[in-house]
């Protein structure tokens, strides 16, 4: 029996962290640094051979249709998906994630052998946002930089515009038919008005006005880079790399402030419980503050030095009560080095 391999590239962004691939019948996710070749972890999903898989552009998830219908989503730094969640009555054909800057990757379209095509919503997966029935026996997906959809099967491939915005079966915008054929790969050339299809008899191509992204990012993919650039841009991406654990299903995770422990407001900040307070609140609730707080010197003064034996005793004591810890020894030592020091500052006139 033959296995399967499906190999996914991540976002230009994350400097090509990893290359994931799927391999075997045992159903290994196996995650790979590109500029070293280093196996960064290995997943076993336990699910089989994947019939499908695809990794989301924005937040570099990667997505995977088993035989048995289910779409799970997975990442290195956890051994269990992050979703799990039944897509269609087949094997899941087909997965495509939408790249355009107005979804931000929230949009994923499924095609299963069952004859449907699914679009879910990245914020909500327990119901797909839009289902509908193809004819062609939809076998592979593909979105397009500005968010048309394109569903390959047997005799044809189909485009949608915006499947995700119609609020009934999408309009068909483009057709390319495939006579007796079957589309089994098909790809929207980058920055590009062209959909490549890939069938038995070798490649063929359909004009699809709209659907590249012209205005494109040449800090991100320059269309026009020579080779010396190629080589620098390579190099900046290498140096630049993030780690792997910085994959994450929440992308609005990176670049957030760290929120305040002791509450913005009132209300928060008297929900607090005992162990969240300072050693100043901790002494108010007791009742201790009057006779430890001022007394004890918690505001950093020597007010128990008043220059009798009694208050240096007192200092002497609080002093080696603070040395406590790592470098005890050194702070006595230095200590007894200072103790016979005369300096003129410190003198009285």
């Amino acid at each position: 029996m033959e296995s399967t391999r499906f190999l996914a590239f991540s976002e230009p962004s994350l400097a090509h962290l990893a290359l994931a691939d799927m391999q075997g019948h045992a159903g290994h996710l196996k995650y790979h640094d590109t500029s070293t070749g280093v196996l960064l972890t290995q997943i076993a999903t336990r699910l089989g051979s994947p019939a499908s898989m695809a990794q989301n552009p924005h937040s570099a998830i990667i997505h995977l249709g088993h035989a048995n219908g289910t779409m799970t989503m997975w990442s290195p730094n956890m051994s269990t998906p992050h979703v799990k969640l039944l897509a269609h009555r087949g094997p899941v054909a087909g997965i495509a994630i939408d790249p355009s800057e107005s979804s931000a990757g929230r949009y994923c379209a499924t095609a299963g052998l069952d004859g449907t095509v699914k679009i879910w919503d990245g914020r909500m997966w327990g119901k797909e946002l839009r289902s509908w029935t193809v004819r062609n026996s939809p076998t592979t997906l593909s979105y397009s930089g500005r968010g048309i959809l394109a569903v390959g099967g047997k005799s044809g491939v189909t485009t949608y515009q915006s499947p995700h915005k119609s609020s009934k079966t999408p309009s068909v915008y483009l057709t390319l038919p495939l006579p007796g054929l079957s589309a089994h790969g098909i790809k929207f050339c980058p920055f590009d008005d062209v959909l490549g299809v890939g069938h038995e008899r070798g490649i063929s191509s359909l004009l699809v006005p709209g659907s590249g992204e012209a205005n494109f990012d040449s800090a991100e993919a320059d269309v026009y880079e020579s080779y010396s650039r190629r080589r620098e841009r390579e190099v900046r991406s290498v140096m630049d790399k993030i780690p792997a654990e910085l994959i994450t299903m929440d992308t609005d995770f990176l670049g957030h402030i760290a929120p305040e422990k002791g509450g913005t407001t009132h209300t928060q900040r008297e929900s607090r419980s005992f162990r969240q307070l300072n050693r100043l609140e901790r002494l108010e609730m007791e009742g201790k503050a009057d006779s430890e707080g001022i007394e004890g010197g918690l505001d950093g003064s020597d007010s128990e030095d008043d220059g009798t034996e009694e208050g240096r005793a007192r200092r002497e004591k609080r002093k080696k009560h603070k040395m406590r810890g790592k470098g005890t020894a050194m702070k006595r030592f230095l200590a007894k080095k200072k103790k016979n020091v005369i300096d003129p500052a410190l003198v009285s006139t």
